[in-house]
């Protein structure tokens, strides 16, 4: 038996095959089987009339403090994205060494436009790199 069973969507699965209209079966958190006939599941998820997908990778993004105060990373997440990387412009909150949170948030203030007194009461900086 299967967690989750996502009946009768658009599968787009990434591979370049064409999109088809398929189910698919999770298991454990992993995608455990797609096509027609799966069985049962514990839920079911009915996907008709839209696309199902894996998650999205965003490659490019300034998210690095934003995690902070929403780990969701909303509304990215609302669009799919599962996977973000981070500090991929030579900016990011770390790594950081001893003693450099005020350099960073104040460059991240300059930067990003994120105002120093949200970063400094959202960014703990109980690390050190």
């Amino acid at each position: 038996m299967h967690d989750t069973l996502i009946t009768g969507g658009m599968v787009v699965d990434g591979t370049g095959s064409a999109p088809r209209r398929a189910d698919v079966a999770v298991s454990n958190g992993l995608v455990a089987a797609i096509g027609a006939a799966l069985g049962v599941a514990r839920d079911s998820i009915d996907a008709t009339g839209c696309v199902v997908t894996p998650g999205f990778i965003d490659p490019h993004t300034h998210l690095d403090a934003h995690l902070f105060w929403d780990p969701q990373c909303a509304p990215s997440n609302l669009y799919g994205v599962t996977t973000v990387v981070l500090g991929n412009c030579g900016f990011g909150v770390a790594p950081c060494p001893a003693g450099g949170k005020e350099y960073m948030l104040r460059s991240l203030e300059r930067v990003e436009e994120i105002p120093y007194s949200a970063t400094s009461i959202a960014v703990p900086f109980n690390w050190s790199s």
